[in-house]
């Protein structure tokens, strides 16, 4: 035992001595090496995006040159990365200067790489750029119209031309659902473009479909979107759609929510399990509080059941947590409202407007305030007798601007209500005495709003209200509802 230290310090002194002769090598190797400065390519003629429709010719002819070199080194490799749904799950390569194709792939968005190769050094660099694929409906608006009873879709072009019943055209003997409720455009999971539309009814055999977004080409029914679909028909109440690319909503009275638990490109991504478990059974309106990118979300619902609003939180799969929430302020007890709800309106968040018909025909106007994202509570604002029901009927339209300003149809009139001050306004626009069948917000400056045949554009920023910017005539029906699309 008393030999050890000896041994330790006998091993320290020699790694030290190591130690300091490599160090004492290194600083005399100081300044005794030569670097030479290697010369980039210079890229010109080369976008980052590139559109293309399906079909036409591609052509990509960057200028590539290294300054004080002759280039005649130089190799080059386009790669066109697939995805896995796509030509056999086979990236597109061409060992070619210039890009020139004709592009085949469908109109998605795909990332391409021009590798530069330099012989004389064997360096490469890389560029990458996005490639759109389009077709004819790859920016637009499409609209849902009531043609005496036959739901119709029909596509409006950028130069606001009309393709009238464009789904009928493209899938002779197929039917939409009866009494059409909502059309509702699905994004490609985590960015755009927007993939497929589903349609919804309240009538028919189907009443869901889903269609192509680039060819109106019909996908598949609504029951199809079940991994296991109950044994009865379906009926959408509302439907939402988030970044995802998943819808969620109200079905039935229950609430259900696609999954997001595997690959975004798989087929069944996106599909619906079991609703949310619970005894509750939820009024047609629901409002959904998307709460980030990538989530959770929560939604707000009125039980039939209870006169109670009910609390959904997304934990993977809806999760039903009924009035299990704080109450704030006593202006009414949401978890006791003992009136019926004829209208739900959200305004930005959980921030909402209900409109309640008691059991003395008084039409109630609550405001509150719902976080469902903790700690869990409904702060109430108020309660008050409607200034004005006899505007409001089973056909009124509602929407909102997330400044809280509230639009409603009255027959062939838009009125714009602000609840702060109680102000009252009508639209500017006239409608040609025909009844408004629906209002939509394009962005919080332009309202959308639908008449029999046409859809017309206002101006709804500060200080506007609501002056016609556009109309658009020969849509075939009452219009119901409008998606749009860009790319």
């Amino acid at each position: 035992m008393k030999h050890r230290p000896v041994k330790r310090y006998l091993l320290f002194f020699v790694v030290s001595a190591f130690v300091a002769g490599t160090i004492n090598g290194c600083y005399k190797d100081k300044g005794n090496y030569t670097y030479t400065s290697l010369q980039h390519p210079v890229i010109l003629n080369l976008d980052s995006v590139y559109n293309v429709f399906v079909g036409d010719s591609l052509v990509i002819a960057p200028q590539v040159s290294i300054p004080g070199t002759d280039n005649a080194d130089l190799s080059y490799m386009w790669t066109i990365q697939v995805p896995p749904d796509l030509s056999g799950d086979t990236d597109l390569i061409y060992h070619t200067k210039d890009l020139r194709i004709v592009f085949g792939l469908g109109a998605k968005q795909y990332t391409a790489r021009l590798a530069v190769s330099n012989g004389s050094n064997s360096m490469k660099y890389f560029y990458f750029i996005k490639i759109n694929g389009k077709t004819a409906f790859s920016s637009g608006a499409t609209v849902l119209t009531d043609d005496n009873g036959i739901t119709k879709l029909s596509f409006i072009k950028p130069n606001d031309s009309v393709q009238p019943d464009i789904f009928n055209a493209v899938n002779p003997g197929e039917k939409l659902p009866g009494e059409p409720t909502q059309i509702v455009a699905i994004p490609q999971a985590y960015q755009p473009p927007v993939l497929s539309y589903w349609v919804f009814g309240k009538s028919g055999e189907n009443r869901g479909v889903q269609i192509d977004a680039n060819t109106f080409k019909k996908m598949r029914n609504f029951s199809d979107n079940f991994f296991s679909a109950p044994d009865t028909t379906l009926t959408p109440e509302m439907i939402f759609v988030n970044p995802l690319g998943v819808i969620s909503g109200n079905v039935n009275g229950k609430l259900y929510n696609g999954t997001t638990s595997t690959y975004f490109m798989a087929p069944t991504y996106g599909m619906f399990g079991g609703g949310a478990v619970g005894d509750y059974l939820l009024s047609p309106q629901v409002a959904f509080n998307y709460t980030g990118t990538f989530g959770p979300g929560n939604y707000i619902g009125f039980d039939l059941k209870t006169h109670a609003f009910v609390r959904f939180n997304l934990y993977g799969d809806a999760v039903y947590f009924g009035a299990a929430y704080n109450v704030t302020g006593n202006d009414f007890d949401p978890k006791n409202v003992q009136m019926d709800l004829i209208h739900l309106q959200q305004i930005n968040g959980g921030l909402c407007f209900a409109y309640f018909k008691a059991p003395n025909d008084t039409l109630y106007e609550l405001e509150f305030d719902a976080q469902f994202n903790g700690p869990f509570q409904i702060t109430t604002y108020l309660k008050r007798a409607f200034e004005k029901p006899e505007l409001i009927n089973e056909d009124t339209k509602w929407t909102a601007t997330q400044n809280g300003i509230i639009y409603f149809t009255f027959q062939d009139k838009i009125y714009r209500y602000n609840p702060l001050n109680l102000d009252f306004k009508i639209l500017n626009t006239d409608f040609g005495g025909k009844p408004v069948t629906m209002i939509k917000l394009m962005d919080q400056d332009t309202l959308i709003a639908g008449i029999d045949g046409s859809i017309y554009y206002l101006d709804i920023s500060k200080d506007n209200l609501g002056t016609k910017i556009k109309q658009i005539d020969g849509l075939p029906g009452k219009v119901t509802d409008i998606a749009f699309r860009a790319q």
